[in-house]
């Protein structure tokens, strides 16, 4: 299964019901920014998930516990995050089964989600993904937070901002303005009242 966003807005009797968002934060974690935003995000109960590197999952074992315990989910987004267009169909499937048995021996729970590097796959990579009972999940908002300069402009982007059932925002919790995106777009739908953040288990 691949998925680049939720289910579309649901409209009951002429009344649009809560704005569903999910979350979704790659190339983690980070010893210095990844513990920040979940302190963040446990204060404002908002639930994500995390698309780990494995090389980094088994260096800092304790932060992925972390993200488990705080009740986000866990995915799969390769060992080394080697550049898709160089990396063979058996090299990137015989990394995600590595990051997949090192996630699930650290949290003692199944992953499935799988993003694959930069969001490239070739039908070979797709095709053994599918096989491995794996799920693909892409995107359908990317703020580009990992060319942002300044916590000025996260929060530009996140008030601005216009989110629609099903989004699947692409974040980076390796960079710092990721956690100034999120708690801009917070504080917007905590004004408005309809946003709800997901994970991607609501949906799938």
């Amino acid at each position: 299964m691949l998925i680049c966003q939720g289910p579309g807005r649901n409209v009951q009797q002429g009344v649009v019901s809560e704005i569903e968002v999910a979350l979704t934060f790659d190339d983690g974690p980070c010893p210095e920014t990844t513990p920040v935003l979940l302190d963040f995000l446990k204060e404002k109960g908002i639930t994500a998930t995390f698309f780990v590197i494995g090389e980094k999952a088994a260096r800092y074992r304790e932060i992925i516990q972390q993200i488990a315990a705080s009740g986000h989910e866990l995915g799969n987004h390769s060992y080394t995050h080697s550049e898709p267009r160089e990396t063979g169909t058996k090299r990137f499937l015989d990394e995600i089964r590595k990051t997949r048995d090192l996630l699930e021996e650290i949290t003692g729970r199944p992953c499935r989600w799988v993003r694959p590097p930069k969001g490239e796959l070739s039908i070979g990579k797709q095709l053994g993904l599918w096989r491995e009972g794996m799920t693909t999940v892409l995107w359908s908002v990317d703020p580009r937070d990992y060319l942002m300069s300044s916590a000025m402009q996260a929060k530009a982007w996140g008030s601005s901002y216009q989110p629609a059932t099903g989004d699947i925002l692409l974040l980076h919790d390796n960079h710092p303005w990721a956690l100034d995106v999120v708690r801009a777009i917070a504080e917007t739908g905590s004004s408005r009242g309809n946003i709800r953040f997901v994970r991607l288990a609501r949906w799938v």
